[in-house]
């Protein structure tokens, strides 16, 4: 199973790249996607499968540290709303913005269910056998990377406080016994690269959409 998994990484993270460096200037934000951008979450994915045969939470060894995990994912997300309440302009237009935010998360959630119920590990608590890889952890790194590509160009602390908020949470999923250490790695790797894919090719989908809309437009 875990060499399944590997296997599905890899060519998950590596065919959407090399499309997208052959789509021309990208939409929104004109940035190219090369392969090396996604060395750190196959990095992330890759340890957790790694350490899926030999599942640990060390130095944990307690049940429960806290609720916030539950509302902390969610940190990444609220700040990027603050900012833009706040006045503070993203480097994308707020519709393709809200368009890559709806897109990430089906992406994320798509492969995150998906192999829940492929893996099907067991977490530390035994409480049922949807530990790997962790939708917490997913879902936070998400936002983070999110945050990140909507606002690097403001400051590296926005950024900073995005990922300090999702590596909280994948501490406390493992410090809650709800994950192993390999549940979040994979879910942190998760969420990085559903950004960065649906980054790389939102502008072919973008274009399509046009064309297929100047399309229609036009009179027979």
């Amino acid at each position: 199973m875990k060499y399944t998994f590997l296997c599905f990484l890899l060519i998950w993270l590596a065919a959407l790249p090399l499309r997208a460096q052959t789509a021309g200037d990208s939409l929104p934000t004109e940035r190219r996607y090369p392969l090396k951008s996604f060395i750190a979450p196959a990095v992330l994915g890759g340890s957790g499968a790694v350490l899926l045969g030999h599942p640990t939470r060390e130095p944990f060894t307690g049940r429960h540290l806290s609720y916030a995990d539950d509302y902390l994912r969610f940190g990444p997300y609220g700040l990027r709303a603050a900012l833009q309440l706040a006045g503070v302009k993203p480097a994308v237009r707020l519709g393709d913005e809200i368009a890559v935010t709806i897109l990430s998360n089906v992406v994320m959630a798509g492969v995150t269910e998906g192999l829940k119920r492929t893996v099907q590990s067991t977490r530390p608590d035994g409480s049922d056998r949807r530990s790997f890889p962790s939708g917490h952890a997913a879902v936070a790194f998400t936002g983070a990377e999110l945050l990140h590509q909507a606002y690097k160009h403001r400051s590296p602390w926005i950024s900073v406080a995005g990922y300090a908020m999702a590596t909280a949470t994948a501490v406390l999923r493992v410090g809650n016994a709800d994950h192993h250490w390999a549940d979040v790695l994979a879910g942190a790797g998760i969420g990085i690269a559903s950004v960065k894919i649906t980054y790389a090719v939102y502008p072919l989908i973008k274009r399509k959409l046009f064309r297929t809309a100047g399309t229609a437009g036009r009179p027979k």
